[in-house]
């Protein structure tokens, strides 16, 4: 079965994060879609900066490395739940994406954004930086703007805030997924 790992991008205390992604994951449930959804909270993996004595591109991993690589490779694609932080990448995802290289490969990356204007310029950002690492993109994003008052008590976005189409995203997500997949 096709494996989607739900990447909470940011790690610091009060964040949205991990509203905005139990809310995606609560989507991709109800349209009851045949892959595996497993959700990947950055924040419970405590990470360090990057400070390994080699680069990922040389594949000699320390013991860290190797227990993100395991489960990074696990997974056939990624949504990467962001937000946005200075116009750019929060420096937690950047550091996770940092410690690998060759686990990124070959797979579909969709983005999910969350802030002033739904994490565009992070996403723009990812988006490079993926491709680099010789990810392929998923084109339909989904972005929460004005998010200081987009979420409901429950942490559901409310009407008119997100804009995208979540089905639409994963239909891609699982169709590239899946064509990398046979492709291998």
């Amino acid at each position: 079965m096709t494996k989607i790992l739900v990447i909470v991008g940011t790690t610091r205390q009060g964040r949205t994060g991990r509203k905005v992604a139990d809310w995606y994951m609560s989507q991709v449930e109800n349209l009851g879609v045949d892959a595996e959804f497993e959700l990947f909270d950055l924040a419970e993996w405590d990470l360090p900066l990057f400070n390994e004595p080699l680069s990922p591109m040389q594949h000699q991993y320390s013991e860290l490395q190797n227990k993100l690589a395991e489960k990074i490779s696990s997974a056939d694609g990624f949504v990467f739940v962001t937000a946005e932080y200075n116009h750019g990448v929060p420096a937690s995802l950047k550091n996770l994406i940092d410690y690998l290289n060759a686990e990124w490969a070959h797979k579909a990356v969709a983005y999910v954004g969350y802030g002033g204007i739904g994490a565009a310029r992070a996403i723009e950002h990812l988006i490079q930086i993926m491709v680099e690492l010789r990810a392929v993109n998923v084109r339909d994003q989904v972005r929460i703007h004005e998010i200081w008052g987009a979420l409901d008590e429950n942490g559901v976005p409310k009407e008119g805030f997100v804009h995208g189409d979540v089905k639409a995203q994963i239909d891609e997500l699982l169709w590239l997924t899946n064509a990398l997949k046979a492709a291998k």
